[in-house]
């Protein structure tokens, strides 16, 4: 059992690191090497990363929003939090921060395929403490987070929602996530090995066209 979490979570990086590089070769320019591992913000989201984690403890996530503004009622959701300490969870002044163990703000769906397991909580996000931004480049939103009796961690989903620029409302997206609890069985340890093995495909996708 221990080997096929190992496994699991092997194939889960190498899959997550491939599949963004992946993204940021076909829709950027090549420019300098990225200097960290977290989550690059696409334009008009905002995207949260891991900023520190203790096992147990607090783990701690700043959210960027890039190229877009936020309004009351926008916000980002972090699925299936495992070990989750009651009301620890905690955020930036202008921002709701909740529990559930169930649905998302917004109702913005996690990843394609990714089951929100019903026993586990999410954290929820909201803004409404009034409009962020606008901005064309990169504001960071703070720091946001919550504390865990759990040892392990794994990879979850996220999914955020906020606006554009010009007031429309944004697209919604969703990506995967470091936070505590063990991998989830089932149907989200077989979404969360598709997106792993996409994101490999991608890479060997990459790597063929370059031969050719």
């Amino acid at each position: 059992m221990k080997i096929n979490k190992l496994l699991i979570t092997t194939l889960l990086c190498l899959g997550v690191v491939s599949a963004a590089d992946a993204r940021q070769r076909h829709h950027r320019r090549p420019g300098p090497a990225p200097t960290s591992g977290t989550t690059q913000a696409e334009h008009h989201t905002i995207t949260p990363s891991v900023v520190s984690t203790s096992a147990p403890g607090i783990w701690t996530y700043t959210a960027d929003l890039s190229s877009g503004q936020v309004n009351n009622g926008d916000g980002f959701t972090i699925f299936d939090f495992g070990g989750y300490v009651a009301g620890s969870i905690f955020a930036p002044s202008g921002w709701s921060a909740t529990v559930a163990l169930t649905g998302s703000v917004l109702g913005v769906t996690p990843p394609s395929g990714y089951v929100d397991d019903p026993t586990l909580l999410n954290l929820e996000f909201t803004r409404t403490g009034g409009l962020i931004g606008p901005t064309n480049s990169v504001l960071n939103l703070g720091s946001f987070g919550a504390t865990t009796t759990d040892l392990a961690q794994g990879f979850v989903a996220w999914s955020s929602r906020d606006h554009t620029p010009l007031g429309a409302v944004g697209a919604d997206h969703a990506d995967v996530i470091l936070a505590p609890g063990a991998v989830p069985d089932g149907g989200s340890t077989v979404a969360l090995l598709g997106v792993a093995l996409a994101g490999l495909e991608g890479l060997r996708r990459m790597v063929r066209t370059r031969k050719v």
